[in-house]
């Protein structure tokens, strides 16, 4: 298995408005979109996330102009339709997921010990499985995940959806790949994930897969807090080396790289458990 490199300069920002504009401006040329309803759903690759795609015939409605700190509905959609790329699906395990709330974790236990090396999250082993958007609902994703409160009290309740407004992030792990010749699994593993991140950092300068646009509209409510926009600034446009530690809820990750946003998401990777994570702006509580 040949070596990929990855351009830690080539990342970048979007608002959830302009990914969406930009994933329909490609869906109305593809020649492979169909329209879903609520029977169908496009040819998304192999893998448990289905993705609705908004059918040719009817573009794209408004978005309502809503401060981009106010929620992370919105962008929680849009950076997750980043998954329906055919080679990310081929490439992340989408049974070990993990998704957390500011009260509870689903599909991993909390590790109180701290790692004392970066990059670093605080979640044990992800068993959680990551289905897709509800089929004309995009406010909820279907899961399968058994819901703990940290750190490792299991609620015996095995969630099958969550809301994406209760969203704080979503953590997902990269498949374990064979050994090959001279390579060995976690070698092939590892680079798997250096092709994740090349793979991201470039979808998020030039989004251009239509798979995965919900067709339905998403909408925030005004009457939150809205505070991201100096976070976000701080985050990527005044962080050179583009390390950061957060405490969001929950979940905890020192060193971790900042791949790029997608409205109020961050996108942001950690090559020593090779895991990619979604985590919103807004419920950020501590900054190291």
């Amino acid at each position: 298995m040949n070596q990929t490199t990855w351009n830690p300069q080539n990342w970048g920002s979007l608002t959830a408005e302009e990914f969406t504009a930009q994933q329909c401006s490609a869906a109305s040329k593809s020649n492979q979109q169909t329209s879903c309803g609520c029977q169908k759903t496009c040819a998304c690759p192999p893998t448990q996330m289905i993705c609705c795609c908004q059918p040719v015939a009817n573009p794209c409605p408004p978005v309502a102009d809503v401060e981009e700190g106010c929620c992370c509905k919105q962008s929680f959609r849009a950076a997750l339709q980043l998954l329906c790329n055919s080679q990310l699906a081929t490439l992340l395990d989408f049974n070990q997921a993990a998704f957390v709330t500011d009260t509870y974790v689903a599909g991993a236990t909390i590790n109180t010990t701290p790692a004392g090396t970066t990059p670093s999250d605080n979640l044990n082993t992800m068993s959680g499985s990551f289905r897709r958007f509800s089929p004309c609902n995009c406010d909820l994703l279907e899961i399968s995940a058994l819901v703990n409160t940290p750190p490792e009290t299991s609620t015996g309740v095995t969630a099958t959806q969550v809301p994406l407004c209760q969203l704080t992030a979503v953590a997902l792990q990269t498949a374990t790949a064979p050994a090959s010749g001279d390579i060995t699994s976690d070698q092939a593993t590892a680079n798997n994930f250096q092709t994740i991140q090349k793979i991201l950092s470039q979808c998020l300068n030039t989004p251009s897969n239509p798979c995965g646009a919900c067709a339905c509209c998403c909408t925030c409510s005004d009457d939150d807090c809205c505070c991201a926009a100096g976070l976000l600034s701080t985050l990527s446009q005044s962080n050179l080396s583009r390390k950061v530690t957060i405490v969001a809820g929950p979940l905890v990750l020192q060193g971790v790289t900042l791949l790029g946003t997608v409205g109020n998401v961050l996108v942001l990777s950690n090559s020593t458990n090779n895991r990619i994570y979604f985590v919103c702006v807004n419920q950020i509580q501590f900054l190291a």
